[in-house]
């Protein structure tokens, strides 16, 4: 599926001429003449950015970001304005905006911004797809093997975890090799860094007298 970039201005004229000029260089446009058309047709599983006039009747640019977050999707957005204050301009940026751009836009700064954009929005894609993977495989492992994971990630030993699980050493290997298979993973950063992404809480330390079977040191392979 190909990014969309959705145009949004109030001015025909504007929206008409940006328009032509981004589908001449390649790319997939959406124009709507209003914040209310747009949030109609945007569908937040699109990849893409929005280009948003910053002042529009109705709802502006910044009340279309505001209705955007609170559905629990902003895309990246560029602003287009005829003119700005250096306060607002601030405020816009610090809202997390790809760029401000003045009328009449300079079609380069307007690409530049467009592809910068749309960079932004492949790598918040990626890892969204990433921590959900990360996420469905967490959810794979059994209760047991949640409770074995969680002193694992802590780096404790066999011989630790099976004192406090109240199970076997031979039994915790078992598990061991249950999760490595569900995880994929084989290595210990590639665990921690699953862990990460999927947003797993290890659980704190264990009191240094139930701590006599860890290892000083991490093993690669665990």
């Amino acid at each position: 599926m190909y990014p969309i970039v959705h145009l949004v201005d109030d001015d025909p004229d504007v929206l008409r001429a940006l328009s032509r000029a981004l589908w001449s260089d390649g790319y997939t446009v959406v124009p709507s003449s209003s914040g209310e058309e747009f949030l109609e047709v945007y569908q937040p599983g699109d990849a893409g950015c929005v280009i948003l006039d910053l002042m529009m009747p109705g709802k502006s640019g910044m009340d279309v970001q505001a209705e955007l977050a609170r559905r629990g999707h902003v895309p990246p957005i560029i602003y287009i304005t005829g003119m700005v204050e250096i306060a607002c301009a601030v405020e816009i940026m610090k809202s997390g905006a790809v760029d401000l751009l003045t009328k009449p836009v300079e079609l380069d700064l307007l690409i530049e911004a467009v592809s910068q954009g749309l960079a932004r929005d492949a790598r918040i894609r990626n890892l969204l797809s990433r921590c959900a993977v990360a996420r469905a495989r967490l959810e794979s492992l059994s209760s047991r093997e949640r409770e074995v994971l969680q002193y694992v990630s802590n780096g404790d030993s066999n011989a630790v975890v099976a004192e406090a699980l109240g199970i076997t050493v031979r039994t915790v290997k078992v598990h061991r090799e249950h999760i490595r298979f569900k995880l994929e993973v084989r290595t210990t950063p590639e665990l921690i860094h699953l862990l990460t992404e999927g947003g797993f809480s290890s659980m704190p330390a264990l009191p240094r007298d139930r701590r006599c079977g860890r290892t000083g040191t991490r093993r690669r392979n665990w």
